[in-house]
């Protein structure tokens, strides 16, 4: 454990200070440019071919920059090129893991939809919605004396109409009551396997179930 978390340290190390480089690369590139400008012979201006080309150079400085901006996400996801696991937490660990993750989006593909309603406290009586992908209500499920903590739901994808919904993306909401009738807190969980890792600005998302999530959301990891 302690040879990889040095290991991993010393990648992190080395693309910073890569991308420090880069940065300071990309400051001296541009001063000489513009100094270059600023200081030709009106009489003699720079010839149109060397400017293009000095220009592609400054292309390439910037793709080089973007690059490394890039390998520093995987290494951060990944845990490092030179570790031999994945550092607990990243986002390449948890692939081909079952999570169970805090998140109320529900992939409807055609078959049923479980998740799971943890409540802080009893309920005596729980009203679970389902919404469509323009927030529309959809289906309005009821259920009576529901205990503490995590009970499983189903939606089959019924809608109250009767019909079965279309395939697409969907929400879960409950109104959970006790026996005064006063509001119960509750959370919303569903449980899959990642079969992805997105990579954006926002940070690193999980694909579970076809429906991006972040790691902080994880509540519960199994092989």
């Amino acid at each position: 454990m302690l040879a990889t978390n040095i290991s991993s340290t010393s990648s992190a190390t080395a693309t910073t200070t890569t991308r420090q480089t880069d940065i300071g690369q990309k400051d001296i590139f541009l001063k000489l440019l513009v100094a270059q400008m600023e200081n030709q012979d009106p009489l003699k201006p720079q010839d149109a071919t060397q400017m293009s080309s000095q220009l592609a150079q400054f292309n390439m400085v910037e793709q080089q920059t973007q690059s490394n901006k890039y390998l520093e996400q995987m290494v951060a996801a990944g845990g490092g090129a030179s570790s031999s696991v994945a550092q607990p937490g990243t986002g390449a660990s948890y692939l081909g893991h079952s999570v169970t993750v805090n998140q109320n989006q529900l992939l409807y593909d055609g078959t049923n939809q479980n998740f799971t309603a943890v409540l802080d406290e009893p309920a005596t009586d729980v009203l679970a919605f389902v919404f469509d992908g323009a927030g529309n209500p959809v289906r309005t499920m009821q259920f009576n004396n529901l205990p503490a903590g995590a009970t499983s739901m189903v939606w089959d994808g019924t809608l109250d109409s009767g019909a079965i919904a279309p395939q697409g993306n969907y929400s879960v909401q409950l109104s959970p009551l006790n026996i005064n009738g006063a509001e119960v807190g509750y959370a919303i969980q569903r449980t899959g396997q990642v079969d992805a890792v997105r990579f954006n600005t926002a940070g690193t998302e999980l694909m579970v179930g076809g429906v991006a999530t972040s790691i902080a959301n994880i509540t519960e990891l199994r092989l």
